[in-house]
């Protein structure tokens, strides 16, 4: 089971034929216009730092952490293979960005929460009781324009990691531990072209598989 916070007018018109918005992924970085409970800025990213305090010498020809670090974060692909040494001096600190492309994604919880739903703006909630094929109906509604790859629970921890503990879930899957108390579920189609902005569509057969929670 899996709920969707919505606001009443836009409940009306998806019961009226369907209509939806499927929103992407980096649109949700706008903090000053979605405000810090929708926003993120740091929506899609994962931040490697590699510090030398003391100073340190890398070969790119070996398999330490270090060598993996620059051959991931820092090398072209057409570097991969350099035979060179890096000398970083004491105190340098070098800080990669991760970001993870541009998906058409739909967010929804786990749990209902209604002090949540209040913290989002809405005053409504649909109950998805077979996520499924609600799913797939909007994935044939948008099917020329992006590919389903599934719905998956987020994972809370910090976007910040050290090279030598390097981040193993994929940024789109991955939000601050303040976001917690969303228990947030996140369904990702990915875009055959990129996508100029979020997606307005109508799936009226979506309606079978969902109901109006009231709790």
């Amino acid at each position: 089971m899996l709920y969707k916070y919505i606001k009443k007018e836009h409940l009306d018109l998806f019961y009226k034929n369907g209509s939806l918005k499927i929103g992407t992924l980096h649109e949700y970085r706008n903090e000053e216009d979605l405000g810090t409970v929708i926003g993120d800025n740091h929506e899609g990213l994962h931040i490697t730092e590699l510090n030398s305090p003391k100073g340190r010498e890398i070969d790119l020809a070996g398999n330490t952490p270090e060598a993996e670090y620059f051959r991931k974060h820092v090398l072209r692909s057409d570097q991969q293979d350099s035979k060179v040494k890096i000398i970083m001096e004491a105190g340098a600190n070098l800080v990669a960005h991760t970001n993870s492309p541009n998906y058409y994604i739909y967010c929804v919880t786990s749990e209902f929460d209604k002090s949540v739903m209040k913290e989002f703006g809405c005053n409504r909630c649909i109950e998805i009781f077979n996520p499924e094929k609600y799913f797939k109906e909007i994935s044939r509604v948008i099917r020329h324009k992006a590919e389903y790859e599934g719905y998956f629970d987020i994972v809370y921890g910090s976007k910040k990691t050290d090279h030598l503990n390097p981040h193993k879930i994929h940024p789109a899957l991955m939000k601050e531990t303040k976001y917690i108390n969303q228990s947030e579920v996140r369904a990702i189609w990915r875009p055959k072209k990129e996508p100029k902005g979020s997606l307005f569509i109508k799936a009226p057969k979506a309606l079978k598989y969902c109901r109006e929670l009231k709790p």
